[in-house]
């Protein structure tokens, strides 16, 4: 999935990841063929928790709405979900750091 990604350990906005797709952290077995150990790949990690997804939906509503107090000279930016990418090269220097 990386290599078809083009991803490679020498650019840190490109690193390597591995999907998060397994839900059972807490078995001593895994039944791979148990779907129910499977996070749902219909929806972004930021959905898969109700609370986070709450949160995330009401600063967008709140990014929404202040865009629409303002003109259009003024807006600070357009509403996004999520802030920044999950490989962002400060996490992955951070992740690396703690495997020293």
């Amino acid at each position: 999935l990386n290599q078809l990604a083009d991803r490679s350990f020498n650019d840190l906005s490109q690193y390597p990841v591995f999907p998060w797709v397994v839900v059972d952290y807490e078995s001593s077995t895994l039944d791979l063929d148990n779907p129910a150990i499977y996070r749902d790949l219909s929806k972004p990690v930021g959905a898969l928790n109700q609370q986070r997804l709450d949160r995330l939906l009401k600063r967008y509503k709140e990014m929404l709405e202040m865009n629409a107090e303002v003109s259009d000279d003024d807006q600070i930016e357009e509403p996004y979900m999520f802030g920044t990418h999950y490989s962002a090269p400060s996490y992955v220097m951070f992740y690396l750091l703690r495997q020293a």
